[in-house]
């Protein structure tokens, strides 16, 4: 299952609270397809199925079900430049 470091749940939570209120309401980040070879986060409401994953009580990272097997072993980070890395 996907780790996240407490550098990268702080980083997505800070992103989420400087987000329009209104357009927040209910979301988070989600993994999504970007391409046939790339994924990207949008912001999204959770799926049902989705492994939903928490920073001082609010949902700031959904993973969708189908997903989970690439993420197997995995870990999101922040690098030196503050972005966000998979490891």
């Amino acid at each position: 299952m996907l780790e996240l470091t407490d550098a990268a749940k702080k980083t997505l939570h800070k992103s989420l609270q400087t987000a329009d209120a209104d357009e927040h309401q209910g979301k988070c980040f989600r993994i999504v397809p970007k391409d046939d070879q790339s994924l990207t986060l949008r912001l999204a409401t959770p799926a049902p199925s989705d492994s939903v994953f928490e920073h001082e009580g609010d949902s700031i990272l959904a993973l969708p079900k189908a997903l989970e097997p690439y993420f197997e072993d995995k870990s999101l980070d922040i690098d030196s430049a503050g972005k966000l890395m998979l490891s």
